[in-house]
């Protein structure tokens, strides 16, 4: 009778281990298939992130060709602007110079005239 005992206990404790074996395998099977989908996902992120670091440095380039350009307009207006504002200056003061000796003239010949 014990021997029948130990048995089915032996029956069962294969039955029980084998449903554990069975389930230790089917989680084994679904972690390497988290880690190679993980590994895919890993890839293809860093593809993207090569993609847009890629995409960033181009845009970034871009931007510094377009500042380098528009500063080197503003420059030709600014020399442009400062060489106006010379010749305005310039005008002026020749105008206020020919004002000046135009009075001169005019004083000179009210002094002739009373002569």
């Amino acid at each position: 009778m014990a021997a029948v005992f130990f048995i089915i206990l032996y029956f069962f404790s294969i039955r029980k281990i084998s449903k554990l074996a069975a389930a230790l395998t089917e989680t084994i099977k679904k972690l390497e298939e988290s880690q190679i989908a993980i590994k895919e996902e890993k890839a293809v992120s860093e593809i993207k992130v090569r993609a847009r670091t890629r995409e960033l440095n181009e845009l970034a380039e871009s931007l510094e060709n377009k500042v380098a350009e528009r500063t080197q307009e503003l420059q030709l207006k600014l020399s442009e602007l400062e060489r106006f504002q010379k010749l305005a200056i310039g005008r002026e003061l020749k105008m206020i110079e020919l004002k000046e000796e135009l009075e001169k003239l005019k004083n000179a010949k009210k002094k002739d005239d009373k002569k």
